[in-house]
C-alpha cells in the first residue's frame, strides 16, 4: 500500500507575473534545481548529488568507463611487459607487470558488474579508489625490494595518478573526483615516508639509477597532485551545469521530452527482462488555456512551475517526471503496477486542486471582455497504463495507451484519474470541472 503524504497547497498572485524568469524558474543558471523545503550549507551541498539526472548519468557513464579503463590497463600493460622482455632478471619490471596485470584483472571485473541490470551507486567510489590503490601498492613494492628511488622518482607510474584523477571527471560527481585525488596526495606522502624510512643517509642514494631524494620535488608533486584534482573539480562542475541545463527545463525543472523517452525505453527493457511492473501516467491542466487568455502567459508560466513543484514533491527518487508538452506532462512510475499508481496519481490530483489563484490585483484584461472568468482553483486530468497489465510490447503503446485515457478524462468531465480504458466510471475520479 502506497503511503498517504501530505499534499502541497501553493498560492499563485496575479500580481507576481512581471516576476522574472530567474525569480520562478526551477532550474537556475548553474544548473542547480531549486527546493525551496530544504537548505543546506556549502559543505553539504558540495557532498549531496540530489538531482537523479546525475544521478542517472553517472551510472550510465560507468558502462563507458568500464571500457576505456580495461583499455587503459591494457596498454599500460605494454610498458612492463617490453621492460620484462628486454630484461627479465630486474625484480621491479615483474613488480610493474603484476600490478598491470591485476589493474586489467579488476578492470575487467567493474566491465562485468556495469553489464548489470541495476548498477550500484558505489562502483564510481569504489573503481577510482581502487585504481589509485594500485599505482600506490606498485610504488610501495618497489620500496619492499629496496628500491626507494623508483618509489619517489618514477617516471611512469606516478603518472598514472592523473589518469586516474582525470577519468573521474566523466562520471558527474565532483565527490568521486576530491575522494580520488585527496586518497592519491595521502597515499603517495605515504609512500615517501616509507621511502625515507629506508634512507640511511643521502649518500645511499648516490648509486642509485633513479636519482636521490630531494624533499622539494616530493611536496612538487604532491602539489600537482592537489592542482590536478582542483581543476578536475571545476570540470567536473561545469559538466554537472551543462549536462542539467541541457535536458531540465528550466522553468519547471522536469525533464524534457528527448530524455525522458530515453529513460523510458531504458526502464521498459529492463522491466521485460525482470518481469517488473511499469506504469506510465500523462497529466494535464484543465482550461489552461483559459489562464493564458484571461491573465496572460506569465501568469500561466507561474501556473506551470507551481504545478510542476507540486507533482516533484510527491513522486519517489526512482520516479521520472518529464514536460510533455506545454501544459502536459508525463510520469514514469516503475515498479508501480496499475493500482498503485492510481493511488499516488490521484495524491499528485489533490495536491495539482489545492494550487491556488489570488486575484490580489487587476487582472489584464483577455481579448473577450465576456470571456467566462476564470476559477481559482486549478484541475488535472490523468490518464495511467501499465505494463504488463496492458498488455502493450512498446514503449510507444505504453504512451500511446496513456495518452487515449487522458483524452477520456477530459471527455468524461476533467479533475479525475483514468486507469481503465474500458470502464465509463473511472475507479478513482474526483469532482469534475
Amino acid at each position: 500500500m502506497t503511503p498517504v503524504q501530505p499534499t502541497p497547497q501553493s498560492v499563485i498572485r496575479v500580481s507576481q507575473r512581471l516576476t522574472p524568469l530567474a525569480g520562478i524558474a526551477a532550474v537556475g543558471p548553474d544548473g542547480g534545481v531549486h527546493d525551496d523545503d530544504r537548505r543546506r550549507s556549502g559543505w553539504r551541498s558540495f557532498w549531496s548529488v540530489d538531482d537523479p539526472v546525475l544521478r542517472d548519468a553517472g551510472l550510465r557513464a560507468e558502462q563507458e568507463i568500464a571500457k576505456v579503463r580495461l583499455l587503459l590497463a591494457g596498454l599500460l600493460c605494454l610498458i612492463p611487459l617490453n621492460a620484462v622482455l628486454k630484461d627479465a632478471s630486474r625484480q621491479e619490471n615483474w613488480i610493474g607487470l603484476a600490478i598491470a596485470a591485476a589493474s586489467v584483472l579488476t578492470g575487467f571485473g567493474f566491465l562485468l558488474l556495469t553489464r548489470a541490470d541495476v548498477v550500484p551507486r558505489w562502483v564510481g567510489f569504489a573503481a577510482s579508489m581502487l585504481d589509485v590503490t594500485w599505482v600506490s601498492i606498485g610504488l610501495a613494492l618497489y620500496t619492499v625490494i629496496g628500491r626507494p628511488d623508483i618509489a619517489v622518482n618514477s617516471r611512469v607510474v606516478f603518472e598514472v595518478y592523473f589518469l586516474c584523477i582525470a577519468i573521474t571527471c566523466v562520471r558527474y560527481d565532483r565527490r568521486v573526483t576530491l575522494v580520488t585525488g585527496a586518497l592519491a596526495m595521502l597515499q603517495y606522502g605515504l609512500i615517501i615516508w616509507i621511502a625515507t624510512r629506508d634512507l640511511v643517509s643521502p649518500t645511499d642514494w648516490a648509486g642509485a639509477g633513479n636519482g636521490h631524494f630531494d624533499p622539494a620535488d616530493q611536496l612538487a608533486r604532491l602539489i600537482l597532485l592537489g592542482m590536478a584534482t582542483a581543476i578536475s573539480l571545476l570540470i567536473v562542475k561545469r559538466i554537472q551545469q551543462l549536462r542539467v541545463l541541457s535536458v531540465r527545463d528550466r522553468l519547471t525543472g522536469l525533464v524534457i521530452r528527448g530524455y525522458f523517452d530515453e529513460r523510458l525505453g531504458e526502464e521498459f527493457r529492463r522491466c521485460q527482462r525482470t518481469d517488473s511492473p511499469l506504469s506510465v501516467a500523462m497529466l494535464d491542466l484543465d482550461y489552461f488555456k483559459s489562464f493564458n487568455d484571461r491573465f496572460g502567459h506569465a501568469v500561466g508560466d507561474l501556473v506551470l512551475a507551481a504545478v510542476s513543484r507540486a507533482v516533484r514533491q510527491l513522486v519517489r527518487v526512482e520516479d521520472v517526471v518529464g514536460r510533455y508538452g506545454g501544459e502536459e506532462l508525463i510520469v514514469m512510475l516503475p515498479g508501480l503496477d496499475k493500482a498503485r499508481a492510481a493511488e499516488r496519481m490521484e495524491q499528485i490530483r489533490r495536491a495539482v486542486s489545492r494550487v491556488r489563484l489570488e486575484h490580489d490585483t487587476t487582472p489584464v484584461p483577455g481579448p473577450d471582455e465576456k470571456a467566462a472568468p476564470v476559477a481559482p482553483v486549478l484541475t488535472a486530468s490523468i490518464g495511467i497504463a501499465s505494463w504488463p497489465e496492458d498488455g502493450v510490447s512498446s514503449m510507444e503503446a505504453l504512451v500511446f495507451c496513456a495518452d487515449s485515457r487522458l483524452l477520456k478524462a477530459k471527455a468524461s468531465g476533467r479533475d479525475r484519474v483514468v486507469a481503465d480504458q474500458v470502464d465509463e466510471s473511472p475507479s478513482v475520479s474526483g469532482r469534475a470541472s
